[in-house]
């Protein structure tokens, strides 16, 4: 039992969450205020201060309210805390308890939670022995009124309703009560030229640099300056990679509204988590998009490549830069942007770090590589331009990746296909013969295996054949995209950052060895070489 206290220091603690705003009055700030006064005053007592947590939730003690009330507690300035009710100071079973039962002793300090008749100096009442039921029903109450709130949100995402302050930044909020996204054209253009620029090859930070050069406001200034207000958050007012990045990859400018696509631990854990692509809630075709599906494609694609670019001294990325990798250790080649008297060039990455002991040098000059990558194209775009068999030709170079199907192959899917059609129908005429008492039943039922027996190991072929065949048009799609991205290089004089991104998967170089023998310089095209490409850009 705590030791008497002959004079009461008050504390009176007042917490009200969003979601208690809803029962009205009786639990508003003010209402819990006038009733602890009063009582306090009733006592004879003195209120040393009041502790107010206006809008935050009960099941989390990290309040600024509750926190700055214990620390007057453990300092000895109040020795009385009082509140409405339990599930006024937490919703927490455990910590409540930890509270009640450990630390406000401790501190000889007695605590009332007055229409729950909870008194620490009265241990022995009936109230106190309730206390712990209470504590636990008060937290599944938190439980429970969080997953109704869960349900509602998942309700009105998927039917199109945006839960949002402001619009994406290109939107308007529009009041037609779904909130639906509406163009705002002057940020729609700068959305759409930041995604252009992330599709020719420029990186998240480049682009902030542009943006910032050119003095556009950040979505949050402009957002701001729209409703005629100062920006009330401390911010650098400069664009980012986080600004750049966040708008990249918001599908809400292909005109889908994705939302629910975080979500928190639990309703005690708030801290936020990022949900899978599939369990986002999507709406398509919600709203007037801003961007192409294609364009969307082409900045998925450069997010994707090996390379990420490294920029000079003058803030310019080579046209290879992030693309090349020594043939010997496989490591990528580090960019050497030169000084007096010495061009840029590129090293094995390797060798650089660690020294000739593990790799040699693999030493090229940077116009010399890009002459060579050049040179390549130009002779691609200019087969792809002139010769009519250059697709047979790319499709027989791509058969060398993975074994075709052969004419054999193709003669042996029809004869697969009608077989299994003449089992259908020789295993209908037996189930019919059987049923008009034709054909003797121990003859049908051998028949049946028979003929089930055969069915099953065709058709287990034929989804081999089937799967082949798929592969084979997708070559062709494959081969159809190359050739129609070579023809918007055809007659280009000059190796661009943008050709190569969306021409190469990645270039191999091999040892320098002087002039001994000519060096070995190996193009892996996107589409073309893709299954190769595929698979170093998975292990890059």
């Amino acid at each position: 039992m705590l030791p008497k206290q002959d004079n009461y220091k008050v504390g009176i603690y007042l917490r009200l969450s969003k979601d208690d705003e809803r029962q009205g009055e009786s639990l508003s700030i003010e209402n819990q205020r006038r009733v602890l006064t009063n009582y306090v005053n009733e006592q004879g007592w003195s209120i040393y201060d009041e502790y107010v947590d206006d809008g935050i939730s009960g099941v989390s003690f990290d309040r600024p309210g509750v926190q700055r009330m214990l620390d007057d507690a453990k300092a000895g300035r109040i020795n009385l805390i009082i509140c409405k009710d339990m599930s006024r100071f937490g919703r927490n079973y455990i910590q409540v308890g930890q509270y009640v039962d450990y630390l406000f002793p401790m501190y000889n300090i007695r605590f009332i939670a007055l229409t729950d008749n909870i008194d620490t100096l009265n241990s022995d009442s009936a109230s106190m022995d309730m206390l712990p039921i209470m504590n636990v029903f008060n937290e599944w109450y938190a439980a429970n009124t969080s997953k109704k709130l869960r349900a509602v949100f998942e309700s009105n995402a998927r039917s199109g309703k945006y839960k949002c302050t402001y619009c994406a930044y290109g939107y308007f909020k529009s009041d037609d009560g779904f909130n639906t996204p509406i163009i705002d054209p002057y940020a729609a253009a700068i959305v759409r030229r930041i995604f252009e620029m992330r599709a020719k090859g420029f990186n998240p930070k480049k682009i902030a640099d542009i943006l910032n050069a050119e003095h556009i406001p950040t979505p949050s200034d402009y957002q701001y300056q729209r409703i005629g207000k100062p920006n009330p958050h401390n911010t650098s007012h400069l664009w980012g990679n986080i600004n750049v990045q966040r708008i990249l990859k918001n599908p809400i400018y292909l005109g889908k509204l994705a939302q629910l696509r975080t979500t928190s631990v639990s309703y005690k854990n708030h801290k936020i988590v990022q949900k899978r692509p599939e369990d986002w809630a999507v709406v398509e075709n919600n709203h007037e998009p801003i961007i192409t599906q294609e364009l969307w494609d082409k900045c998925r694609e450069i997010d994707r490549s090996v390379s990420q670019g490294k920029r000079d001294h003058k803030g310019v990325t080579a046209p290879l830069s992030g693309f090349l990798y020594c043939d010997s250790c496989g490591s990528k080649m580090r960019q050497h942007n030169g000084g007096k008297g010495c061009k840029p060039s590129y090293t094995c990455g390797l060798h650089s770090r660690c020294g000739g002991d593990v790799c040699s040098t693999h030493f090229i000059k940077q116009y010399l590589i890009e002459a060579t990558v050049l040179a390549d194209i130009q002779a691609k775009s200019r087969m792809v331009l002139r010769e009519a068999d250059a697709k047979a030709r790319f499709m027989a170079y791509k058969s060398r990746q993975h074994e075709n199907r052969s004419a054999e192959e193709k003669k042996r899917e029809a004869e697969v296909k009608k077989r299994l059609d003449e089992l259908d129908k020789l295993i209908q005429g037996i189930y019919e013969d059987k049923v008009l008492g034709r054909v003797p039943e121990d003859v049908c039922i051998n028949l049946l295996e028979k003929y089930s027996t055969e069915k099953k190991s065709l058709s287990a072929e034929y989804e081999v054949i089937l799967e082949r065949e798929k592969a084979d048009k997708k070559d062709e799609a494959d081969v159809d995209e190359f050739m129609s991205r070579l023809r918007k290089y055809a007659g280009a004089t000059e190796l661009t950052r943008e050709m190569c991104l969306d021409l190469i998967g990645y270039v191999t170089v091999d040892e320098n060895t002087g002039r001994t023998k000519p060096r070995k310089i190996h193009i892996y095209y996107k589409f073309l070489d893709k299954e190769l490409a595929d698979k170093h850009n998975a292990l890059a």
